[in-house]
C-alpha cells in the first residue's frame, strides 16, 4: 500500500549539516537566505551550547540585517550541529532515522509531555511513522506509541489531527484492519 501525505518542509526545517575545512559545522535551513556556520559544546549540562556562530550571506545582495539577526534559531542550530557531531559527523544512522525521515529536521523538538505546543512537524512524523509501520506489517497506533512514548487515547487524537492538517490521508488505514480500524 502506499499513501501520499504532505511533506513539505516547513521553514526553519534543518535542510542540510556538514563540517567546513576549517572544522565548523555548517547547517542550511528550509526558508533561510543565509548559511549558518556553528561550532557548540555539550560540556557543563546537558543541553548543547552554541560557542561559536558565523552567519554568511550566498550572494552580496542578501545582506545581513537586525532582523536576520533576531530570526537566528539558536537552540535549533546547536542541537543539529551537537546531533551531527554525535553520530560521528553524520555518517552513523539509527534505526529509527530510517523509519521516519523527519526525526532531523527539528532536532531540539520535545517529544511530548504536558505544556509543549504540537506544530505541523509533529504531526507530520505521527503520519510518517503510521505509514512507516503499515509498511512493514507492525501495528500502526501501537508503534507510534511506543516511538513516541504516548498511550493509544493520544496517538488517536494525533492521528485525528493529522488528518484534519492533511498530512494524512483519511483512508491511510484500508490495507490493514488488525488494529481496532481506522480512525
Amino acid at each position: 500500500m502506499s499513501t501520499t501525505y504532505n511533506t513539505e518542509p516547513i521553514k526553519g526545517d534543518v535542510e542540510s549539516v556538514t563540517r567546513n575545512d576549517d572544522g565548523l559545522i555548517e547547517v542550511r535551513l528550509v526558508g533561510h537566505a543565509h548559511r549558518y556556520q556553528v561550532r557548540v559544546t555539550t560540556q557543563q549540562g546537558s543541553a548543547p551550547r552554541l560557542v561559536e556562530l558565523r552567519m554568511v550571506s550566498p550572494d552580496d545582495a542578501a545582506e545581513i540585517d537586525p532582523m536576520n539577526v533576531r530570526q537566528i534559531p539558536v537552540r535549533r542550530l546547536a542541537a543539529a550541529a551537537a546531533k551531527f557531531e554525535a553520530r560521528g559527523d553524520g555518517l552513523i544512522t539509527t534505526i529509527a532515522e530510517v523509519n521516519d525521515p523527519t526525526l532531523d529536521l527539528r532536532p531540539e523538538r520535545s517529544t511530548g509531555g504536558r505544556g509543549n505546543k504540537l506544530d505541523d512537524d509533529h504531526y507530520r512524523q505521527v503520519a510518517g511513522l503510521l505509514i512507516a509501520a503499515l509498511e512493514v506489517g507492525e501495528s500502526p497506533r501501537e508503534y507510534v506509541g511506543r516511538e513516541l512514548h504516548a498511550s493509544k487515547p493520544t496517538v488517536d487524537k494525533w492521528i485525528r489531527e493529522a488528518k484534519r492538517r492533511g498530512f494524512l490521508a483519511r483512508d491511510w488505514y484500508k490495507a490493514d484492519s488488525s488494529d481496532n480500524g481506522g480512525q
